[in-house]
């Protein structure tokens, strides 16, 4: 199973240095709903089906594809302007990545409910930056990743749809 859509990611450029658009994908890097907090998400939620092998091997290649997601916004942010530290920002002010946003959820169908719920928000995210620029490097970049995103809920609502009550 793919975890990641079959089209190469764009070069990590930017059109010119732009910290307040850096502010922004902070917040899909490391604010409450990012890369960073799916990546703990779905770190956690593999060691809740540890037992069941294809679940397991599910979330860590979902995982891995955030993590490649990470390292692509932390790359991003550099170019930027700012260095790629775990915080979000918001009104001015950072707030660091914490481990409260992560849920902690342990039943299967509630996982990929949650799971679903949040790739969703993360793909809202990413659009409204995607608004909120004209640097047209940094557009494609974000859409290449919303493309994994949309996978990814597919392969989740499959499995809710497969789930046993």
């Amino acid at each position: 199973m793919r975890y990641f859509v079959d089209m190469p990611y764009p070069e990590i450029k930017v059109e010119k240095k732009d910290v307040e658009l850096a502010k922004e994908i902070l917040n899909l890097y490391a604010g409450e709903v990012s890369e960073d907090t799916a990546t703990h998400n779905y770190s956690f939620q593999m060691m809740m089906m540890h037992d069941d092998k294809e679940k397991k091997e599910i979330l860590k290649g979902i995982a891995i594809t955030e993590m490649h997601h990470l390292e692509i916004l932390g790359l991003l942010i550099k170019e930027l302007g700012l260095t790629p530290f775990f915080v979000g920002v918001s009104n001015g002010s950072t707030k660091w990545f914490s481990g409260e946003y992560v849920t902690y959820e342990k039943e299967w169908k509630k996982m990929l409910l949650s799971n679903i719920g949040l790739e969703e928000l993360a793909i809202r995210n990413y659009e409204r930056v995607i608004e909120k620029t004209s640097d047209e490097c940094v557009k494609h970049i974000l859409r290449r990743i919303i493309l994994d995103e949309r996978l990814h809920i597919e392969i989740f609502s499959k499995l809710y749809g497969q789930a046993k009550s």
